[in-house]
């Protein structure tokens, strides 16, 4: 079933919305009701929107953007407000976080490329232990203890649980498509909060060999 025009950013927990952004106008945000319903448009800001995800809660927004004049970090918007917060600093990685299943905090790259625990509304971030340089984490265990982290230079892709507490570590996943020829990156990597399903990407580079015969 066609929704409507734009990029598709999220699905909201209750599956009822689908959050999309104008492909000219990456600035502009709005929702596509998955059912009966009338597209609703959000109040804007000067963000350009890299990715989003949904709060648990189903009435805020995760955002991964960029301002006029700014780096690129994490921002909170209220769906129903106009209230918009950042809630990480300036520099953040914004293409692998993962939002704590309570919505309270964040895991995330900061700006000097460590991984740390953001609290939302914003504060004092926490080291995340036990996270390994080049590890991103990917998502949250469904009891929020623990996070899925990986590297994704690395072939397989070796998926860890960690847990936040402590920073032990055990390998969960290792991930490789059943044809390994010309694969080059494995990623992203989504894991279900309960562990028990899986998506993954990958790109794959291959190239043909030729005899060429009878050159003069």
């Amino acid at each position: 079933m066609r929704l409507g025009d734009g990029q598709s950013l999220a699905l909201s927990p209750d599956g009822k919305w689908a959050l999309a952004c104008r492909g000219d106008k990456q600035t502009d945000l709005f929702l596509l009701p998955t059912g009966p319903g009338e597209p609703r448009t959000l109040k804007g800001h000067d963000v350009i929107h890299n990715a989003a995800r949904w709060f648990p809660d189903g009435k805020r927004l995760l955002i991964a953007g960029i301002e006029p004049n700014h780096g690129l970090r994490l921002y909170v918007q209220d769906i129903d407000s106009d209230k918009f917060d950042a809630v990480t600093p300036e520099g953040t990685d914004g293409s692998a976080y993962a939002l704590a299943p309570d919505g309270r905090t964040v895991a995330a790259i900061g700006p000097d490329e460590k991984a740390y625990l953001f609290p939302i509304p914003a504060g004092d971030p926490r080291p995340i232990k036990g996270l390994l340089p080049g590890e991103v984490p990917v998502a949250w265990t469904d009891d929020g203890r623990s996070l899925y982290v990986y590297r994704g230079g690395e072939l397989p892709a070796k998926v860890y649980r960690l847990e936040v507490a402590s920073g032990n570590r055990t390998l969960w996943k290792q991930l490789m498509p059943p044809d390994p020829a010309g694969v080059e990156f494995v990623g992203p990597v989504l894991p279900t909060p309960d562990g028990k399903s899986y998506v993954y990407g990958y790109r794959r580079l291959l190239s043909d060999l030729y005899l060429v015969e009878g050159l003069q």
